[in-house]
């Protein structure tokens, strides 16, 4: 299986983070990359990408990852492959093996698949961070016209609405058929932590180092300790590049009790306004 994967990137320093070079890699062990990159980079951090793609770009262009899907598609020779992911680095990982997960999502015998299905019955869509699409699809006219026609919109949201679930009406319309690996209902992919954890679910978001007042530390903490240590140092890198040591300890030392707390404060505040 010659795989090809698109890769969606984004960092608010313009920095090859360690995470991502981590996740490059395995990626790489699989097959070849082609990166889009919506920030600039300078020549000391571009330098760390030469040996991992076969190409890149790098420029603000503010249409998120569906708009570095578009530049990614429109650099990349698709001849010779069988399968082209679209991914990006909105989480961290993988926390577990990635080929037989691969293996699993080729073998369901649909058109696309991922490893996350959004089951929602109005707009059942796959999440757009992980997505792998057959030849019926990557060499149709349509889903070319159809990345082509990205633009920037006004709030991320709408590009979830536009693209992500646009993605799945598109398939529909053209009866090609998609599945994932895992169903999730709701914030599930953000909020239920622990329960993917203990089903080896190979990734983490990254709004979860933030997210609900810092709350979700020691889900985190517990999802990364069973990952390669390689994989948790990088991610633990990145966490104090960004947000600083001080915040990464507090994070992901909290105790049950500590983060039940934090969550009660975040739900006072999101109630009250203050």
């Amino acid at each position: 299986m010659k795989r090809l994967f698109l890769f969606a990137f984004y960092d608010p320093q313009g920095v090859v983070g360690e995470s991502v070079l981590r996740y490059l890699e395995v990626l790489r062990a699989q097959g070849d990359i082609v990166l889009a990159a919506d920030c600039a980079l300078k020549p000391v951090e571009a330098e760390k990408l030469a040996p991992l793609v076969v190409s890149y770009t790098a420029s603000r262009h503010g249409e998120y990852d569906f708009g570095s899907y578009k530049r990614a598609f429109r650099q990349a020779d698709l001849s010779g492959y069988d399968v082209v992911y679209l991914v990006n680095d909105s989480v961290v990982g993988p926390l577990a093996p990635l080929e037989p997960l691969l293996q699993r999502m080729e073998a369901l015998g649909t058109d696309a698949f991922g490893l996350a299905l959004h089951p929602s019955r109005s707009e059942r869509h796959l999440q757009s961070w992980f997505i792998g699409l057959k030849p019926a699809v990557f060499r149709a006219s349509w889903f070319a016209e159809f990345l082509d026609g990205v633009e920037a919109v006004g709030r991320k949201e709408d590009v979830c609405i536009r693209y992500e679930n646009g993605l799945a009406r598109l398939l529909e319309a053209h009866s090609a058929s998609y599945a994932g690996l895992w169903e999730l209902p709701g914030k599930a992919i953000y909020n239920a932590i622990g329960r993917l954890s203990r089903q080896d679910f190979p990734f983490l978001k990254k709004s979860a180092f933030t997210r609900h007042g810092g709350s979700l530390g020691p889900a985190v903490a517990q999802a990364l300790s069973k990952a390669d240590p390689a994989i948790t140092e990088a991610v633990v890198a990145d966490l104090d590049r960004l947000y600083g040591k001080e915040y990464r300890r507090w994070f992901l030392a909290a105790t049950p009790l500590q983060a039940f707390g934090r969550y009660l404060r975040y739900l006072s505040v999101k109630l009250t306004g203050r």
